[in-house]
């Protein structure tokens, strides 16, 4: 079985998904999007913590955020976008970087205030435990969205426009041939269980049924966020993009409400926020070794790592209680930067028939409207448009010009 596609989008997360409205809307007919896990329980924009900022160090990273969050803020009732603010807390050597980011966040119109700890206190008061902190910075545009409903806003304004949407296929292999772009795959006779997604996710078959589906496309595009670089591999063309685990926990915040906050970033590099009645918590372990790992450390993650942290911070923070809590994928480029634009390397160079967007280190969300407005505008324009994403080529790799991003929690 065979079909084709004028572009087959390769991941149906937020990125894909926002690719293909951007596509559609641009008046481009047969956009395929294929994935393996299409409503996405292991899918690295559902398992995230749903913050959106655009308090970057990198100028680039700053203005795509804050395209993107203008949108969400005309949709805000549908994504479940609020401008709940992000408050940064900073320790003495943390500080003077912090605040001559956030001179170049406000020069290029973004809302960044500086709080000193008294500020702080008188702001925040159940933040009463303030050793270690310098001072903070608080953005107030900045704030939370709903990954979930984000991405099925981006897919229901791509199917409008005719797009397709399709599950359950494992890809086995792309071949770049004169005229198009060959990609064959595995399609999954029927649901899989959790367990069986991890099994096939870690190159052992759980014995599904399948067929063969083909797919012949005049484009393709890469959106396979952890399992980008394996698609690149198989296209011919390197990545140097890695996946790497991440956990987030919710606890039960019994001494405070935390519903009037946004997102909250300690001195310790734990970050938390309101979570429906509750509190949601994690941590960017820099020692987390680097591959795909889905199994959440439970108690103990919460004990060792989030409680601790939580405890020097507030009073109210004493009596936390675990309750549940999952882990899921990063997919990681070298500078901590997105990874879009044409493949155009080896012999990709001016082929104009692959194309990539993913690596966003963990702020897919928070750019997803703009990477794929952009990436949109250099498939059917031509060139970048709303913004200049080309300092975001996977070229830069070869180059030598990295577009190191400091500010990544």
């Amino acid at each position: 079985m065979t079909h084709e596609a004028e572009v087959l989008i390769m991941g149906a997360g937020v990125i894909g998904s926002s690719v293909a409205m951007h596509l559609s809307q641009m008046g481009v007919t047969g956009v395929r999007v294929i994935d393996f896990d299409l409503e996405g329980p292991l899918s690295s924009s559902e398992l995230n913590a749903g913050g959106v900022r655009a308090t970057w160090g990198q100028p680039l990273n700053i203005q795509a955020s804050q395209v993107s969050i203008d949108y969400f803020a005309t949709v805000a009732e549908e994504v479940g976008y609020r401008p709940v603010g992000y408050l940064w807390l900073h320790s003495p050597e943390r500080l003077p970087a912090a605040l001559k980011a956030r001179e170049l966040q406000t020069s290029l119109g973004w809302p960044v205030e500086a709080w000193d700890v008294a500020q702080l206190q008188r702001k925040i008061p159940f933040l009463d435990k303030t050793d270690g902190i310098a001072g903070a910075v608080f953005a107030p545009r900045d704030g939370l969205v709903n990954p979930n409903t984000l991405k099925n806003h981006f897919r229901t304004k791509a199917k409008e426009k005719g797009a397709v949407f399709e599950d359950r296929l494992w890809i086995r292999s792309i071949e770049v041939q004169a005229q198009n772009v060959l990609v064959t795959c595995e399609k999954m006779e029927r649901p899989l269980t959790h367990e069986e997604k991890i099994e096939i996710y870690a190159g052992r078959d759980p014995g599904v049924p399948h067929k063969k589906v083909q797919y012949r496309a005049a484009r393709i595009v890469n959106c396979a966020g952890p399992w980008a670089a394996d698609v690149a591999r198989m296209t011919g063309y390197p990545c140097p993009s890695f996946s790497v685990r991440r956990q987030i926990t919710i606890f039960d915040s019994r001494d405070v409400d935390l519903s009037h906050y946004g997102m909250i970033v300690d001195t310790s590099g734990v970050y938390f926020h309101p979570e429906a009645m509750n509190g949601l918590s994690g941590f960017c372990d820099p020692n987390e070794p680097q591959g795909q790992n889905f199994e959440y450390d439970g108690e103990k993650f919460f004990m060792d790592v989030i409680w601790p942290a939580l405890y020097e911070r507030s009073t109210a923070f004493e009596r936390l209680r675990h309750l549940t809590g999952w882990a899921g994928l990063y997919d990681v480029s070298p500078d901590e930067s997105a990874i879009i634009g044409a493949v155009d390397v080896g012999p990709f160079a001016g082929s104009g028939k692959v194309f990539e967007a993913h690596s966003f280190s963990g702020h897919g969300v928070m750019h997803s409207y703009a990477a794929g407005l952009a990436l949109a505008e250099k498939m059917v324009k031509g060139r970048y448009e709303t913004l200049d994403f080309e300092p975001l080529s996977g070229v830069r790799f070869e180059t030598g010009k990295l577009l190191r991003e400091g500010l990544v929690i």
